[in-house]
């Protein structure tokens, strides 16, 4: 077996997102145990920018880029050039599905494996993937990772392949756990207006259509009708653009805009988390939603929908409760039908399943071991 000595690390962004943050930590985790790491990123903006600068050495594929997908393959072509003569690449490390077009470049420029890790569902590789997207990653993948088992089964209804390995994202447990145990809870619900009367439902991510913070609008409604001991609340929109003042419309139609809070993107996402009472995924899609383990460590239960990805995979009868797809009704039941007992002795296994089973320690072996078999 050859020693790897450096890894070309592909992203298509430096945004502060699962899928990158994910990234950071395995580049961050390797380059202790004394392997160089290069980064190509293909898109120069995010939030995580200057501290992959800080940390590696990255090249950027498109300079002042947009977001937009159509806009990733503009400029720079010669940067892939520039690392293979500056550098000796033992193993290439692709990242989402929407890098792995650069695979059939990156592939005829240097003789090194390739493994890519793949975080989406069929959605998502629709949409931020092209055409061609899942022909390369089969094509010039050595080894495709899969963020749960629902992004492998997707994957292999594609192609079946037996290069396909299931390593389930992580989140930094020892650090949720210390945000989680030194939150002042009274000064977060003071800070953003939640009520000590109420039990808080928790939202959080990154809203669009897929997130479907419609369908969790219409599970306030239909629940604050039978009790109003609950409350609702979603981390992570920005109070402006059309999805909110649709959403804000729609609430106010329904007669709920005061019983609904919207709280835009923030480092205080685990304390918000960690103040209210019950997490709630009402994804369409979800790969596998690292906030979901977040939750989980701050002894929250977890209520989500099935057949909608990697939160069917994470939760049973111990740790919250999932209903059929989109089953609004269904999911109040399940809401009106918790008391406080239930609420700690679910979210406590939350926690414990979390850190029996999902670990940076855990998953980190298994890419090592990956890397090991392709190298």
């Amino acid at each position: 077996m050859k020693k790897i000595k450096k890894i070309l690390f592909v992203s298509h962004d430096t945004n502060r997102a699962g899928a990158q943050l994910y990234l950071l930590s395995i580049m961050k985790y390797f380059k202790q145990n004394g392997i160089e790491i290069i980064l190509l990123a293909i898109n120069d903006w995010g939030s995580l920018k200057e501290e992959f600068n800080d940390l590696f050495q990255v090249y950027y594929f498109n300079v002042n880029s947009s977001s937009h997908r159509k806009s990733f393959f503009k400029k720079r072509q010669n940067v892939i050039q520039e690392i293979r003569i500056g550098h000796t690449i033992d193993l290439i490390y692709i990242n989402t599905i929407a890098s792995v077009d650069l695979l059939p470049e990156l592939s005829k420029t240097f003789e090194a494996p390739i493994v890519s890790h793949i975080h989406e569902l069929q959605y998502s590789i629709a949409q931020y993937g092209s055409p061609n997207s899942l022909d390369n990653l089969f094509n010039y993948s050595n080894k495709i990772i899969a963020c749960s088992q629902a992004v492998a089964d997707n994957l292999q209804e594609f192609r079946n392949s037996k290069n396909i390995r299931v390593v389930h994202s992580f989140v930094e447990n020892r650090q949720v756990i210390e945000t989680s145990k030194n939150t002042d809870k009274v000064a977060i619900k003071e800070k953003y207006g939640l009520g000590f009367d109420k039990i808080w439902i928790c939202a959080c991510g990154n809203a669009d259509w897929r997130k479907a913070p419609d369908i969790f609008l219409q599970i306030a409604s239909a629940t604050l009708k039978k009790s109003k001991k609950f409350g609702f609340v979603w981390i992570g929109i920005k109070s402006e653009g059309d999805l909110f003042f649709q959403l804000d419309y729609d609430a106010t139609k329904l007669g709920i805009k005061n019983e609904i809070k919207w709280i835009s993107p923030t480092s205080e996402a685990v304390e918000i988390i960690d103040s209210c009472d019950i997490f709630l995924v009402s994804s369409r899609e979800d790969p596998f939603p690292l906030v979901v383990l977040e939750a989980a460590l701050c002894e929250k239960p977890i209520l989500g929908f099935k057949n909608t990805g990697g939160v069917d995979e994470f939760i049973d009868e111990s740790c919250g409760f999932k209903v059929e797809y989109l089953d609004v009704q269904q999911m109040v039941n399940q809401i009106i039908s918790l008391d406080q007992q239930m609420i700690k002795s679910l979210g406590e296994k939350s926690k414990s399943k979390v850190l029996t089973n999902y670990s940076f320690e855990i998953s980190i072996k298994k890419i090592e071991s990956i890397f090991n078999e392709v190298v």
